[in-house]
C-alpha cells in the first residue's frame, strides 16, 4: 500500500487531481484566474504535501466547462499549420527563384561593367600615347630657339 504522502502525487499523475499549472492548461485559463476562483471559494481544492493546490478535474470542469473548440483545437491547428507550411513553402520557392534571377542579372551586369572598364582603360592608354606624341611634336618645334636661363629672361651662353 502507498504511503499517505505519495497519494496526492499519484492522483496528480493519474489525472484525478491537477496542479494549478496543469489545471490552467487543461481549461485554457490563466493560473491567476483559477487561483482567484479557489480563493473566492468557487473552486474547491486540496493541498499537496508542499502546500500546492490540487484540483479535481471534474471540479475544474464544473467551474470552467470545457468548450468544443478546446477539444478540436489540436486537429484544426495541425491542419492550419500544414496549410500554412505549404503556403510558406510556395513563397520560399518563389523567393528562391527571384534570388536566382537577381544573381544571374547581377553576374551579367558585373561582366558588362568589367568589359566597359577594360575598354575605358584601353581608351585612356591610347589617349596618353596620342598626348605624348603631340607633346613630342611641340617640344621639337621649340628646340630651335635655344635654351634660356633665368626663366627666359637672359640669353643662353
Amino acid at each position: 500500500m502507498l504511503p499517505v504522502e505519495n497519494t496526492n502525487k499519484t492522483w496528480a499523475n493519474t489525472g484525478m487531481k491537477l496542479t494549478l499549472n496543469q489545471a490552467a492548461k487543461d481549461c485554457g485559463r490563466a493560473k491567476s484566474t483559477i487561483s482567484k476562483a479557489i480563493k473566492t471559494g468557487k473552486l474547491s481544492h486540496d493541498k499537496g504535501d508542499k502546500g500546492a493546490f490540487l484540483i479535481d478535474q471534474s471540479e475544474l470542469h464544473r467551474v470552467f466547462p470545457p468548450t468544443g473548440n478546446e477539444q478540436l483545437k489540436n486537429p484544426v491547428e495541425n491542419a492550419k499549420n500544414e496549410q500554412g507550411n505549404s503556403v510558406l513553402q510556395v513563397e520560399i520557392d518563389a523567393i528562391r527563384r527571384e534570388l536566382e534571377t537577381a544573381n544571374r542579372e547581377r553576374t551579367r551586369e558585373r561582366e558588362q561593367l568589367t568589359e566597359q572598364i577594360q575598354e575605358l582603360r584601353e581608351t585612356v592608354a591610347e589617349q596618353r600615347a596620342d598626348f605624348r606624341q603631340t607633346l613630342a611634336v611641340i617640344t621639337d618645334q621649340r628646340e630651335g630657339q635655344g635654351k634660356r636661363r633665368w626663366f627666359g629672361l637672359l640669353p643662353a651662353r
